[in-house]
């Protein structure tokens, strides 16, 4: 997924070019069993989006209210939301940021769109969207967790250009340098040092599902891993407090996707975690038709053979099944399956002491996937009902999980 408006000085236009970015940050598609051994890609430019139109902004229909079950006393861990849109309106953009607000106390921002690289590299000032949005703060006593990755939409190849707006084409001679080139390396690393020292987060993630390279483009893994143990070396000398990480992708890492089962996902993210201080980890049980529903009770047990701190980078389980007619595949899922899948994480995430967990999405975007042409609104219904309540602000049962566990006292154990 990609980064979106965080200031109200740049929610208009983002919003005009909001569809576009739809088509390149639907990046977890790789988890679908399209055929042997392929996965659904973004379609090109010959299927675009629908221009949404701009609505004036409307007050944010009041939540219902959510049941109360019993939970624990204590938590350890914080629980948060990135900031996905209900809908590609400010009302849309103004719901996931209420809702975050109300129902956290981290917020997620991901910046995996895309790298200003040659300014990066130079130290010229960014475009005024990378700095608009690098003026995000989070709302008072809420934590920060930041994302960047080095790595394109599909987990390939080197991440597109960063310029007057993200997923630009990269210019020349940065679209033929190797992932370990010394250029790549020191403006990726000035890239995230400006990024730490502007936003100031708690957690900093510096590559995102990059063992999905590892299915994809195994002679590239080799270049990730250099990159990313220098980055990490670099951050931690000159911010030697601050949580430095990869994300792992879950259902690549157990074989849960087609073209990741030759691989050996074990031995290699084992081998990287040596230069990471939170193992964490990216969950969207509904993409793999191999994973059993209910979800096994010890289906992220696995997360403590690293001997780190765990948290969940993103997670989502959708609500209703969910047709994806270009491809002729259903996802199954209901309300009952997202309710013990969130049970099952914040137990898991009790019981291990986990950092943190992130639900990507807070509300239902069904609206957004409705202004979609075919293929691309199929792409996104794939997350569009993994939100904790209803695109018209209904309370779903798993809120009634997740608001047990919010009020628990939060008791550190890191």
């Amino acid at each position: 997924m990609t980064k979106f408006a965080h200031t109200n000085q740049t929610v208009h236009c983002k919003i005009e070019h909001a569809l576009v970015i739809i088509t390149t940050t639907l990046a977890l598609f790789g988890c679908l069993p399209i055929g042997p051994g392929n996965t659904p890609r973004p379609v090109g430019s010959s299927s675009t989006p629908v221009s949404p139109s701009h609505p004036a902004a409307s007050p944010v229909p009041a939540q219902l209210p959510v049941p109360v079950i019993p939970g624990p006393p204590t938590r350890p861990f914080f629980m948060g939301f990135t900031l996905w849109p209900a809908d590609l309106s400010e009302e849309g953009l103004q719901t996931a940021q209420e809702f975050a607000r109300a129902h956290g106390d981290i917020v997620s921002i991901p910046f995996i769109s895309g790298v200003p690289w040659p300014e990066a590299l130079d130290g010229k000032p960014f475009s005024k969207d990378v700095q608009d949005n690098m003026s995000y703060r989070p709302p008072s006593g809420k934590r920060l967790f930041l994302s960047v990755s080095p790595l394109d939409r599909d987990r390939r190849a080197l991440a597109p250009y960063w310029g007057d707006k993200d997923n630009m084409p990269l210019p020349k001679p940065w679209d033929k340098e190797p992932l370990n080139s010394p250029k790549v390396k020191k403006a990726y690393l000035n890239f995230a040092l400006r990024a730490v020292e502007r936003m100031r987060p708690d957690y900093l993630a510096i590559g995102v599902e990059s063992n999905v390279l590892l299915t994809r483009e195994p002679t590239q893994w080799r270049q990730f891993k250099e990159l990313y143990r220098e980055t990490y070396a670099a951050l931690k000398k000159a911010h030697p407090g601050l949580q430095v990480f990869f994300t792992t992708e879950v259902l690549h890492y157990k074989k849960l996707t087609n073209d990741s089962k030759g691989t050996d996902q074990e031995r290699e993210v084992a081998e990287l975690m040596k230069q990471s201080d939170i193992f964490a980890m990216s969950v969207y049980p509904h993409m793999s038709p191999d994973v059993p529903r209910p979800v096994p009770a010890n289906f992220l047990d696995f997360s403590k053979r690293f001997k780190k701190p765990i948290a969940v980078s993103e997670s989502g389980m959708t609500s209703r099944n969910i047709t994806l007619r270009s491809y002729g595949l259903v996802l199954n899922g209901s309300d009952s399956n997202q309710q013990q899948f969130t049970e099952l994480l914040l137990k898991s995430a009790a019981r291990d002491g986990y950092e943190f967990v992130i639900n990507f999405a807070t509300t239902d975007f069904e609206k957004l996937v409705s202004r979609l042409r075919p293929p691309l609104d199929d792409l996104a219904r794939i997350w569009a009902f993994t939100g904790m309540q209803t695109g018209d602000n209904k309370p779903k049962p798993a809120l009634a999980v997740w608001e047990a566990y919010l009020r628990a006292k939060l008791v550190r154990v890191w």
